[in-house]
């Protein structure tokens, strides 16, 4: 299997932050979810950010990564596109909309999207 990381989008803050470290005491929290992609198709992946606005001091971010396995013609990674990735709902979700441009009877590409919380502590 190969894989590929398509985007690292840049943290979204729900509040006032310059330049942010990661203190020792940061809570990590991860959600993802992947969906296949069939050549030619446009897909929304949406995930929910854990403990989304449930602090007012955390960062949120969001990524993409694209694979797939063989069975077939290899996709070419360079012609799935990502549309749009921002979170939406206030801040509760990460949204990504893709499009598989391969062409018709390649091997549908699996998209996983995660969605990343950082809490630093203490909670505010």
């Amino acid at each position: 299997m190969r894989r590929l990381t398509a985007i690292g989008v840049a943290v979204l803050a729900l509040g006032c932050c310059g330049g942010v470290a990661l203190a020792a005491g940061s809570t990590v929290r991860h959600a993802a979810r992947s969906v296949s992609i069939r050549a030619g198709a446009t897909r929304t992946v949406r995930v929910p950010f854990p403990d989304a606005l449930k602090y007012g001091n955390a960062l949120y971010s969001g990524a993409v990564t694209f694979s797939w396995s063989g069975g077939g013609p290899s996709p070419d990674l360079a012609e799935v596109r990502i549309l749009e990735a921002q979170s939406v709902e206030g801040g509760s979700l990460y949204e990504v909309k893709v499009r598989n441009g391969n062409a018709a009877g390649s091997v549908a590409v699996r998209v996983t999207v995660t969605a990343t919380t950082v809490e630093p502590l203490p909670h505010s």
